[in-house]
Formats: C-alpha cells, structure tokens, sequence
C-alpha cells in the first residue's frame, strides 16, 4: 500500500499531494518520529495521520 504523491527526502520524508503535504522525520532531540500534516481540512489532515500511523503501527512503532 502506498500514498502515493510526489517524495523529498531532503529533511526526512516529505510527500506533496494535490492539495495537502506530509513530512515524517526523525526527531533530533528525542528518540521520536515527527509527522507533520497539511491539508485543505481537518478531515484530509486526520485521513493522513491514520494512515501513516497504521503503517508505523505494523511497523511495530507506536503513537506517543
């Protein structure tokens, strides 16, 4: 399963989407990931928030 959208990985990950964006990196000061979301509205931000964190899920990572 992928998002899909268009990838950078300058500063961790960052997907561009139509009309929203994402970017997933490590943090640098906490032994963390940090998910950050944009998008046209809370509905489009929540959608990606769940999806990403299913994939860190079945990772075996969890939300803190």
């Amino acid at each position: 399963e992928t998002l899909g959208g268009e990838a950078d990985y300058l500063d961790g990950l960052t997907l561009t989407f139509d009309d929203s964006w994402l970017n997933l990196r490590a943090s640098n000061t906490e032994p963390v990931l940090r998910l950050n979301v944009e998008g046209p509205d809370q509905q489009a931000v929540d959608e990606i928030v769940g999806q990403i964190s299913a994939i860190i899920s079945a990772a075996g990572g969890h939300r803190v």
